[in-house]
């Protein structure tokens, strides 16, 4: 059991790191965050399948909720950085509970996914080699004790297995839902955000309300791009422009109100505003002599 909920796995790793697996495990990590995600569900949205990217989208968003209630609601602490070896760029959040770990939980939600929307076996297999990674990343840095990677790996397993289906039904019906609906899931995310003061459920509230009424909500006009060079060149522009947005609102008290509005403007900008200017900037281009 020492395994599993003690620092026996930490000593064991530091009998074998060194500079180059610090590096290496620092990057991988950094494939967990939900910055690495939001860019890349964003880049499928825009020059791959709409449709697709907006069920990977919900998907991390419930995982999101999922896994902030199950720390809230566990509430283990992460290991202590005096000893165990700590080696993650970011400040130690030691406020931030352990079980489960996000990282583990996201990494079968997005990479499962992907690997079932790609269905070519070379990926899958590239996909459960990067689960299992990220996973060990976090072991690496001890920022999670062995048995918070096996929570968040069962917790996106049953992600996968029972909230992935009712997602895909509700987009074969084009994600409709009924005015009242919309008010409700609006209400309930600014009331979550406000009695819970929490950080991380504003930001995954403010995500989906943002990616709702950008991607599903506001009038659409999906941009298809007639060239690879346009499609890579389009991707690039918009991750810097929503990188460009995040490094500005960094600069912005870190409230749950703010940062609820922040995501919020952040994914109304990325998949509806920034696709509807390409189509117009596109539109000008082929009427250009």
């Amino acid at each position: 059991m020492d395994f599993l909920t003690g620092y026996v796995v930490f000593h064991w790793v530091a009998t074998w790191a060194n500079p180059v697996c610090d590096i290496f495990f620092r990057a991988v990590t950094d494939l967990g965050y939900h910055t690495f995600y939001y860019l890349a569900i964003a880049s499928l949205f825009w020059v791959v399948d709409r449709r697709c990217a907006c069920i990977l989208f919900l998907l991390v968003i419930a995982s999101g909720y999922v896994n902030t209630f199950a720390k809230l609601w566990v509430h283990t602490p992460r290991p202590d950085p005096l000893l165990a070896r700590v080696l993650d760029l970011r400040p130690y959040q030691s406020g931030s509970n352990a079980f489960p770990s996000g990282h583990a939980q996201n990494a079968v939600v997005f990479w499962g996914y992907l690997a079932l929307w790609v269905g070519r076996r070379w990926f899958s297999v590239l996909a459960g080699v990067l689960m299992v990674l990220i996973s060990l990343s976090r072991l690496y840095l001890a920022v999670h004790f062995p048995i918070d990677i096996l929570g968040g790996l069962v917790l996106g397993a049953l992600m996968m297995l029972f909230v992935r289906p009712p997602i895909e039904r509700w987009a074969a019906r084009d994600f409709r839902l009924r005015p009242a609906a919309m008010i409700v899931i609006v209400i309930a995310s600014l009331a979550l955000t406000f009695i819970s003061a929490d950080q991380t459920l504003a930001l995954i509230s403010g995500s989906l309300i943002g990616f709702l009424l950008g991607a599903v909500w506001l009038p659409q006009a999906p941009v298809v791009f007639s060239s690879v060079p346009r499609s890579v060149a389009s991707t690039i522009i918009g991750v810097l422009l929503l990188l460009g947005l995040s490094i500005t609102f960094d600069t912005l008290p870190h409230l749950p109100l703010i940062l609820y509005v922040q995501v919020l403007v952040m994914w109304v900008i990325a998949v509806w505003l920034y696709p509807r200017t390409l189509l117009r900037l596109l539109a000008r281009a082929s009427d250009t002599p």
